[in-house]
């Protein structure tokens, strides 16, 4: 199985289409069997730039903080699984969601419909009060 986290210094990083570096683990048998490789995609931004580095990769699942709807349709329809609304160490969230530990949606549902996985005061002006810092395209007003 291989693992993408959007990563910055160790950490996963909050959103899939503006990350500058993705940590990609490619797991054997067993999950100590891991090679992690750090790759830079500071020239790259835009869900399509990194979906298509998803599938260049052959990734299985992507780990992030936030991903709106577009990222998540675009990975689905590469048949890689998006995992969002996580932050933490990456090198424990890729271990934990290759054993099985790790929900793949733990935030559905919740955040007011917002799409970016976070929360989301809907109605905000300006983005205010959305986790994803405004923008998102959850149609909620933020």
């Amino acid at each position: 199985m291989k693992v993408a986290v959007a990563y910055d210094k160790g950490e996963i990083y909050g959103h899939f289409g503006h990350c500058d570096m993705f940590a990609f683990y490619e797991y054997g048998e067993y999950v100590h069997e891991c090679t992690k490789t750090l790759i830079d995609t500071a020239d790259r931004h835009g869900h399509q730039a990194m979906a298509d580095l998803m599938r260049e990769q052959g990734v299985d699942a992507v780990i992030c903080g936030n991903m709106g709807g577009e990222g998540k349709a675009l990975l689905l329809s590469y048949g890689i699984v998006p995992v969002v609304g996580y932050s933490g160490d990456a090198d424990t969230a890729a271990d934990l969601l290759v054993t099985g530990q790790l929900p793949i949606n733990p935030g559905e549902g919740s955040g007011g419909g917002c799409s970016c996985g976070g929360s989301c005061n809907c109605g905000a002006e300006g983005g205010e009060g959305c986790s994803c810092g405004g923008g998102c395209d959850c149609g909620c007003g933020c």
